[in-house]
């Protein structure tokens, strides 16, 4: 027995991602997990991944097109996409072979489900589980909680079933009554202000499907999340803010504007009852974002931390009727100009005195597709990488380079001088900075 439901906003909202893909390229949709096995049987594996599809209607759940509307079906039950091998294995890095070859395959985004695993055994017993989920179904948190849930359910068989507060259904009808009505008109305001402002630049996006050079450059500093963290405190806000503020000033000064449109990923979990839900609610929402040359880098944070929050407000939303308002520009990519991210990974806080030396590296291949303008920050056991990825016609590489550069030289100064003006910032060259911030040479871009 099946049911069919509308897609949430965050499903609609990574449907209309994803379909944007390059065939070629579809397995970017793709989200690993790996679990390790040792010590438990065959049976015990089995019974914990049945108990986890069970709890969560993620792991049951097809979809299908109805004059391009995607809709989604949940099963009672499924058979599990599992395919189990018996080889010798060599050790961790085994693992991470297999999930990265696990990834590389793409899901069709009808017809089937939206995860599939491997699971590794040795002489009979099992090593680890490779796991690969599409966006569609789920987002990073998500993945992190199935996993969670997977491990607890192999320790002990009847640990509590930590059902989500809401399924992906229930959570779909949810947002539909709450947006019929006062919120969905601010909303619609909110975006129409978005569309309407000409002070912002136009940049060049691309169609769906169709692919573009991109180049990408990635700087990973423990030192700069200390700092970040540090400027933080001394301002209120958060480090994603502080990063944010740089890159958003980077961007104006590059484009020669006062004003652009940032795009800032919001999970949508700042309820209380959405903050388990095991499902994909990630949704960009465009921040207006001004850098007046004659404020301080203290006020700049501070405003654009405001116009965030106030941006998240309207983050829930369906995409279809913004694209629908947007009329001739409602592609995805040209609501979407730019886009900036910060996930923390764990817990582990970065130090503001940490010596070790930043690297810069360049991606081989980037990916030939999306915005033209593509921010993404990571945080893992202490150090922060900023991954940024652009169109050359828009950024040359030197000029990567050198908002790069900008970004760490501006967070040091919110720390030690936050009485500078952002017009300074832009306009002067940045000092030498500390081989912890900014490597001291950086490699060619590749060719």
């Amino acid at each position: 027995m099946s049911v069919e439901a509308p897609l949430s906003y965050g499903q609609l909202y990574s449907w209309r991602e994803v379909e944007t893909y390059p065939t070629q390229w579809l397995a970017e949709a793709n989200l690993p997990a790996t679990c390790d096995l040792r010590g438990h049987s065959p049976q015990t594996v089995q019974r914990a991944l049945a108990g986890l599809v069970r709890r969560h209607e993620a792991l049951r759940t097809t979809f299908r097109l109805d004059d391009g509307v995607p809709t989604q079906r949940i099963e009672d039950r499924v058979d599990l996409p599992l395919v189990s091998v018996d080889r010798p294995v060599s050790g961790p890095a085994d693992a991470d072979r297999t999930t990265t070859e696990l990834l590389t395959a793409p899901f069709p985004m009808t017809g089937g489900l939206c995860w599939r695993g491997v699971l590794v055994c040795s002489g009979g017993t099992p090593v680890f589980l490779s796991l690969s989920f599409s966006h569609l179904i789920v987002d990073v948190w998500s993945v992190r909680e199935l996993q969670a849930q997977f491990e607890a359910l192999l320790r002990d068989p009847d640990s509590p079933s930590q059902l989500p507060d809401l399924s992906p259904r229930e959570l779909a009808r949810r947002e539909r009554e709450q947006t019929a009505g006062r919120r969905q008109l601010a909303v619609q305001r909110y975006w129409q202000g978005v569309l309407a402002d000409s002070r912002v630049p136009q940049l060049p996006t691309t169609p769906p499907r169709v692919t573009r050079p991109r180049i990408q450059a990635t700087l990973h500093s423990h030192l700069l999340g200390g700092l970040a963290a540090s400027a933080a405190k001394r301002h209120g806000v958060t480090a994603p803010a502080v990063v944010l503020a740089m890159v958003v000033a980077g961007l104006a000064g590059h484009t020669g504007t006062d004003r652009v449109v940032i795009s800032l990923m919001s999970s949508n979990r700042f309820l209380p009852e959405h903050r388990r839900v095991v499902s994909t609610l990630n949704q960009l929402i465009p921040v207006v974002a001004d850098a007046d040359r004659a404020c301080s880098l203290s006020e700049h944070i501070t405003r654009l931390n405001w116009a965030s929050a106030k941006a998240y407000r309207h983050s829930s939303y369906d995409v279809d009727q913004v694209r629908t308002l947007a009329a001739a520009d409602g592609s995805f990519n040209r609501l979407f100009p730019t886009w900036f991210n910060y996930l923390q990974l764990d817990d582990v806080p970065a130090d503001p005195r940490d010596p070790r030396p930043a690297v810069l590296e360049w991606t081989p291949t980037a990916r030939p597709y999306g915005q033209p303008f593509d921010v993404r920050v990571t945080a893992r056991q202490g150090r922060t990488s900023v991954a940024m990825r652009v169109d050359p016609e828009l950024i040359s590489a030197t000029a990567l380079v050198g908002m790069l550069r900008r970004l760490a030289f501006g967070v040091q100064e919110a720390v030690s001088s936050p009485e500078t003006r952002v017009g300074d910032l832009l306009e002067v060259s940045p000092a030498s900075l500390p081989a912890a911030l900014f490597p001291a040479s950086v490699p060619p871009p590749p060719q």
